[in-house]
């Protein structure tokens, strides 16, 4: 049972890496019939062969999450944009291209918030699902927000500072996007750090097995500087260490005898190894 235990979380922390090949970049709160377009647009970091393993859903009023509403599919390729609308003609009028999605997924006024999942997991949020967004940061009704580049995802904790927003009713009377005094920043998002430029090969952990207290752990990067965050998690998934480093060597001495999982962060750049304990 503890060998099942360690085979099902180890595969779980390793499909989080994968889930980060998509985030949520911007929503739209339209000016026209019925406040629409509502949109939701989100980026593709790396190529996704298949893609009904994300999808999205909406959180509102503050009600929690209403789970996975629209689950995609097919297939994308990196630096691909996916919009899902409420409907098909406003968004054309307004943006001069159709959704990928029409869902009412996208249902959504400024005081509502996103969750893009993936593999049945939230891998980044837009607002506080708990939280009704009027009068907040966040509240765009009317409006709209944008994600800052190089930003996301985020997980299920709302980083606020890593987004623009157009403030409350600032696309009040605009017919079209290119019109409007208040542009909606469609299609801009940009990054310039994928997942792919980190992989397994970037840490190097050692001595692994280890016997000594203490293992190196050491980025491969010689333009990363972000500090690197370790979590150390025994079989059963429990977290026993969590600390950013100060410098290459980790004491791993409270540890007892065994198999631990490492899940090492470095700016976005996340990958687990086995630890071994002697």
């Amino acid at each position: 049972m503890r060998k099942l235990y360690f085979l099902l979380f180890t595969f779980s922390i390793c499909a989080l890496s994968f889930g980060q090949d998509m985030v949520i970049t911007g929503v739209f709160d339209g000016p026209l019939t019925g406040g629409t377009p509502k949109v939701i647009e989100l980026y593709v970091i790396e190529d996704i062969a298949d893609l009904s393993l994300y999808g999205v859903g909406s959180a509102n009023n503050g009600g929690g999450t209403d789970g996975e509403e629209l689950t995609f599919a097919g297939s994308a390729a990196k630096g691909d944009f996916i919009y899902v609308a409420t409907e098909d003609p406003n968004f054309v009028a307004y943006f001069g291209f159709s959704p990928d999605y029409v869902s009412s997924a996208a249902g959504i006024n400024g005081d509502d918030a996103v969750e893009l999942f993936f593999n049945g997991s939230v891998i980044d949020t837009f607002g506080d699902i708990n939280v009704d967004g009027t009068g907040t940061g966040w509240d765009h009704l009317d409006g709209w927000a944008y994600r800052n580049d190089n930003t996301g995802p985020d997980g299920t904790t709302f980083v606020i500072g890593n987004w623009s927003f157009s403030g409350v009713d600032a696309t009040d009377g605009c017919t079209t996007n290119a019109s409007c005094g208040s542009v909606y920043p469609i299609g801009s998002f940009t990054t310039t750090l994928s997942t792919t430029d980190f992989n397994q090969k970037s840490f190097s952990v050692y001595p692994n097995p280890t016997n000594t207290g203490s293992v190196n752990v050491v980025s491969a990067s010689t333009s990363n500087y972000s500090p690197i965050n370790v979590a150390v998690y025994d079989v059963l998934g429990k977290q026993v260490i969590n600390k950013t480093m100060t410098s290459e060597k980790l004491n791993v001495s409270s540890l007892n005898t065994g198999v631990y999982i490492m899940k090492i962060t470095q700016g976005k750049a996340t990958s687990t190894k086995k630890l071994v304990i002697n």
